[in-house]
């Protein structure tokens, strides 16, 4: 599989939980709805969700030629949660290393 027929397959099926997502607001009361199509915001997730599981079913195709349409599709529906993993991951290694260069060395005093 080739890396546009995986961004394909992975954008339809985060286009599919896109409008899930928005299928289940539909039964809630406006008043309770935390975003709608008129939000800006929830107009950039409703898009970047599809984009996001595209981009990266697109990679994985390109670095593995046995990947499979299953695997774009699954890939596709779970990129909101593996994007914020590797961000969080990213958060948390970038505030240990700012961390500990920040701390004083054992022994060493500040001054």
């Amino acid at each position: 599989m080739g890396a546009l027929e995986a961004f394909c397959w992975a954008a339809a099926a985060g286009l599919v939980i896109s409008l899930l997502d928005h299928a289940a607001m539909a039964g809630l009361p406006r008043r309770q709805r935390r975003f709608d199509f008129t939000d800006p915001a929830y107009l950039l997730k409703f898009a970047g969700h599809p984009l996001a599981g595209g981009l990266l079913a697109a990679a994985y195709a390109e670095s593995r030629r046995d990947a499979t349409a299953l695997v774009a599709v699954v890939l596709g529906a779970a990129a909101p949660g593996v994007w914020r993993t590797i961000v969080r991951s990213g958060a948390a290694l970038a505030r240990l290393l700012l961390g500990s260069l920040a701390s004083p060395s054992r022994g060493q005093t500040r001054v």
